[in-house]
Order: C-alpha cells, then sequence, then structure tokens
C-alpha cells in the first residue's frame, strides 16, 4: 500500500491567487502522473474555486490542498479554503450574465463536488480522476 501524497499553498487574498494555483497544480498533478486531460479540467475547476475565494471570501489567505485519493487509477481531491463563513450557492446564470457559471462547471466536470462552511472558513473540494466523468 502506498502512502497518500498531498500538497499544499498559501496565497494571497488578491486577484494574483488563480494563476498561482494553476501552475502549482499543473505542477503537483504531472508530477503525480496525472493525464493532461485531468490537469486540464483541474487548472479551470481550481481556477473557478480560487477566484471564488477571492471575490467572496473574507481577507486572509486562500489555501490550496491536493490529495491523491487513488494512485492506482489516478484520483485526485483539490480543496480551496478562504477565510469568511460563506456558504457557495450555484446560481443560474442568463446568458448575458458575465459571471455565476463557476460552481456550475464544477458540477459538470468534476466527479464529485462539496462544500464546509463554518463560522469563520470555508472550504470547497472537487474530485477527479485521469479519465473523464460519466
Amino acid at each position: 500500500m502506498t502512502d497518500t501524497r498531498r500538497a499544499q499553498l498559501g496565497m494571497a487574498h488578491d486577484s494574483a491567487a488563480p494563476r498561482a494555483a494553476r501552475r502549482f497544480l499543473t505542477g503537483v498533478l504531472a508530477g503525480w502522473g496525472a493525464s493532461e486531460e485531468a490537469i486540464e479540467r483541474a487548472e479551470l475547476l481550481v481556477s473557478e474555486l480560487v477566484s471564488n475565494a477571492v471575490l467572496h471570501g473574507g481577507a486572509g489567505e486562500v489555501t490550496l490542498l491536493a490529495t491523491e485519493i487513488d494512485a492506482v487509477n489516478g484520483a485526485y481531491r483539490v480543496e480551496v479554503r478562504n477565510n469568511g463563513g460563506v456558504e457557495p450557492v450555484m446560481r443560474r446564470a442568463e446568458r448575458d450574465h458575465l459571471s455565476g457559471r463557476g460552481l456550475q462547471l464544477v458540477d459538470h466536470l468534476a466527479v464529485a463536488w462539496g462544500s464546509n462552511t463554518t463560522e469563520n472558513q470555508t472550504a470547497v473540494w472537487f474530485e477527479l480522476t485521469s479519465s473523464p466523468p460519466g
């Protein structure tokens, strides 16, 4: 049995955080042997979650945690944490709306996703595999 691999990145609560998250996660997943397709999905999804954390979260650090949950089948869990304790809500964006589709993308492209919210922190996570969902 292999040990679970984990990686963590703390980012400033600013507009540079999504780019930093994408670069970090790309390197981590490539190092773990994830497929190119899984890495591309992860880049899009982590960018959405980190952008939401910066936009809707409280001041303070945004944290990205990546975990390899099944090395044999290439399954990964990515979690984004921020201060603020605001429960994420999936919205239905109209065609002319510029935002509001992030969690819809996560719902469509991830194998599973969810959130945990306390008074002081929001954590939103998704799981993906090296093969496309569904």
